[in-house]
């Protein structure tokens, strides 16, 4: 016999033979190492588990833990305790599918809000470009039709999403009030739904009496919501079942993958980015990796990190950053080139600023968000511009359809920050038949590795990528 027992803020799994379920939904500690403590040397535990060793799991696990137990034990009897289906399923009441905004909903959005709106909690797995923030404005119109007094709050990364998502809002012609939260705008408690990004979140979430209230939770972007980060804390604290994350891509880290399902719910709905690009609701990408062979190699620097050694070396390569400047400078289009660090940006700003027929842009953290969003303007309507920006900040929830080229110009083995960063540039425009994309591959030990990685991102994604050499004489 199996069996589920809701406690106060867990669920608990009680059955024999438990260790072999608990040890499926485990995975290797690739930071376990023999410690020394005192004289005693003690081995870290070797997994990292989703389940604890009494059974306890958080409530969103429930559906993937009872699915494994039905396909590997399918004669056991299974008894659900009292209130875990309420709490892990609880829908949204009478709502119906409200398709009366500006814009009429694809197929595939109605699909995903008809999940929301019958589960009433989970993970919408939608691609980037999929068109996120409708299907949220959406699914909240359709709890206003039945319940003007609803209280929601929205969570994006950070300030130019708050922005963004209370535009879009506007231009979908909402008919609940929302509003912004952010360190300059305190928000309207009187509106349905209020927006915040993460940092006024963290520094003020025990000030607003308001958030013991929500009914409804939407996190944007939720594949930031890490074991690690603080807002875990908040998540838990909002009492509400009512809980949806959205996303264009789950973590490859497990641990990472479950504490969002934990948190938020299964999920409930998915449709990836080649399912997208096949039905023409985003652009075609092409994928050209660069590999450079450089006449020197780094030369090694006494106590430093041999990654950050190579690091140091590209960034200041004059060969390197000429090839750069001279694919933005050829290239007739909007280019958007990704950065990692502000250094490399700034050499590669001070190259381009040199030819006069460009507009040259680097977007960085210290950027007021006004100006951001005037340098996103200036791309959407014109062409011949480059946009320097630090990946940190450019890779997700940015819309901007008029660019046709993106270079990742800091190379990296991130799945989530290649696939989103992939996704600035899939959105359609009419001037644009095709998004390239120019990965450049250093012929250095970790330029190697993590250029292997992104190969194997681009394969499980289906983009098609060639390649092309060039030797530094």
């Amino acid at each position: 016999m199996i069996e589920f027992i809701l406690t106060n803020s867990k669920i608990r799994l009680k059955c024999d033979n438990f260790e072999t379920i608990r040890e499926h939904f485990s995975v290797k500690d690739e930071t376990a190492r023999f410690r020394l403590k005192g004289r005693s040397r003690f081995a870290a535990p070797s997994r990292v588990y989703c389940i604890t060793p009494t059974g306890l799991f958080e409530y969103g696990m429930f559906f993937d833990i009872l699915t494994y137990i039905k396909k590997e034990r399918p004669n056991d009897q299974i008894i659900i305790g009292d209130g875990i289906l309420e709490l892990v399923k609880p829908g949204l009441g009478e709502c119906r599918v409200y398709d009366n905004l500006k814009h009429e909903l694809r197929d595939y959005q109605k699909q995903a809000l008809l999940k929301a709106l019958n589960s009433g909690r989970g993970v919408l797995k939608m691609g980037t470009g999929a068109g996120k923030t409708l299907t949220i404005a959406s699914l909240l119109m359709s709890v206003f039709t039945v319940n003007k007094n609803f209280k929601c709050l929205i969570i994006v990364p950070d300030l130019s999403l708050v922005s963004q998502t209370y535009s879009d809002f506007e231009e979908y012609n909402v008919l609940f009030k929302a509003t912004r939260w952010t360190g300059k705008i305190k928000p309207d408690l009187t509106a349905n739904v209020i927006i915040a990004n993460l940092g006024i979140l963290q520094s003020r979430f025990d000030d607003y009496d308001f958030l013991k209230y929500v009914d409804i939770l939407v996190i944007d972007e939720c594949h930031k919501l890490k074991k690690s980060n603080k807002i875990n804390k908040m998540v838990e604290a909002i009492n509400t079942n009512n809980k949806f994350g959205l996303t264009g891509t789950l973590p490859d880290n497990k641990v990472d993958e479950w504490n969002i399902l934990g948190k938020l719910g299964n999920v409930i709905y998915d449709k990836d980015s080649y399912s997208l690009r096949e039905e023409n609701y985003l652009t075609t990408v092409n994928v050209s990796f660069l590999k450079i062979k450089y006449k020197k190699q780094p030369k090694s620097v006494k106590n430093q990190n041999p990654y950050k050694t190579e690091l140091d070396f590209l960034y200041a390569n004059e060969f390197r950053n000429n090839i750069i400047t001279n694919l933005c400078t050829k290239f007739k289009n909007n280019s958007l080139v990704l950065v990692n660090h502000l250094i490399h940006g700034d050499a590669l700003y001070d190259e381009l600023i040199k030819h006069k027929d460009k507009q040259v842009f680097f977007v960085k953290g210290e950027m007021e968000v006004e100006v951001r969003d005037e340098i996103k303007k200036i791309m959407e309507t014109n062409n011949n511009v480059v946009c320097i920006a630090m990946s940190s900040i450019f890779s997700t929830g940015i819309n901007i359809k008029n660019i046709h080229m993106i270079i990742f110009a800091s190379g990296g083995k991130s799945f989530v920050r290649t696939i989103q960063s992939i996704g600035r540039g899939l959105r359609l425009h009419d001037n644009k038949d095709k998004l390239v994309i120019i990965d450049i591959v250093d012929n250095l030990k970790y330029g190697i590795r993590h250029a292997e990685k992104r190969q194997e991102i681009y394969k499980q994604e289906k983009i098609n990528y060639k390649s092309t050499e060039i030797v530094e004489n």
